[in-house]
């Protein structure tokens, strides 16, 4: 008789539980559903990202750009802005021009100018993607070492921390986004990248915890992590390695991380913070296989 009675206890909790989860979905507008249709629309958004006058960052300011963003687009070289600046004006829908700023991101001078230009030409900040990085190779007992993990970690790492720090205040009068193009080599390690394995998953770390301390402000900061992206040139061979490597048997194309930064910054990311996607073709889990000595 008790155990009659405990099922039926539970039963009943089990009805009241999906009958408020049905109510809970019920709160929605069919607005709020069609609404998704729209979501990659950045109309009216301001979009700043870094290291985009090549690779990755090219190929971000050029989708934003497609999907009608305002961008900055920044680098080293004139020629480089200038080249990828047109582009994003000739793919704008309405071919808004884009604000064009030659930085060197390890000078806190040239971030300061960089974030102060952007305000001044757009008057806001919407979304931040910090995406400039370096990767030359480190091992433990090479003789400039320390040297070489200096340059990683200034542009991988402190220049984003830098760099946020200077947007928070714009960021929280939009309720706006950080996004950081982070790698797999943040969690799997590979001999030879000392310093970027160490540096990226610093990067990871810090979209977590910055997720906690900003979540209130209205902020949300995810990661992005790519595994082999073609930036250049690769030989052929390599390019035949990775993809043998990878379960869909390609290598990263600039769009395919585009397409993740666009989705994070999207209306459809809206409860997504703290977050690391992995766009990498599966690659992760087989190329430990390349650690050999």
């Amino acid at each position: 008789m008790q155990s009659i009675l405990l099922l039926t206890l539970l039963s009943i909790a089990a009805a009241v539980v999906t009958v408020t989860a049905s109510a809970d979905v019920l709160d929605y507008s069919d607005d709020d559903y069609r609404a998704v249709a729209k979501s990659r629309n950045f109309t009216g958004k301001v979009v700043l990202v870094t290291g985009s006058s090549s690779g990755i960052g090219e190929g971000i300011v050029k989708l934003f750009s497609v999907l009608g963003a305002r961008v900055v687009v920044t680098g080293r070289k004139e020629a480089d802005v200038h080249r990828v600046a047109q582009d994003c004006q000739r793919l704008s829908p309405n071919k808004l021009k884009p604000l064009e700023v030659v930085a060197d991101l390890t000078k806190s001078t040239d971030l300061a100018t960089l974030l102060d230009q952007t305000i001044k030409t757009f008057g806001k900040l919407d979304v931040l993607v910090n995406n400039a990085g370096i990767y030359p190779a480190t091992t433990i007992g090479q003789t400039n070492l320390l040297q070489v993990w200096d340059q990683i970690f200034n542009i991988d790492l402190r220049t984003v921390v830098e760099l946020i720090h200077l947007s928070v205040p714009y960021l929280e009068k939009t309720n706006g986004t950080v996004i950081d193009i982070s790698s797999i080599a943040a969690t799997a390690p590979m001999i030879g990248s000392l310093a970027y394995n160490s540096a990226k998953a610093g990067l990871d770390m810090l979209a977590r915890v910055l997720a906690l301390e900003l979540g209130p402000k209205g902020i949300r900061v995810n990661s992005l992590n790519p595994g082999l992206t073609k930036v250049s040139d690769f030989p052929d061979d390599i390019i035949a390695k990775y993809s043998k490597a990878t379960p869909l048997r390609r290598i990263g194309e600039p769009l395919d991380i585009a397409k993740g930064v666009a989705f994070l910054a999207s209306t459809d990311a809206s409860f997504i913070t703290g977050a690391n996607l992995v766009i990498d073709g599966g690659l992760v889990y087989n190329i430990g296989g390349f650690n050999t000595q």
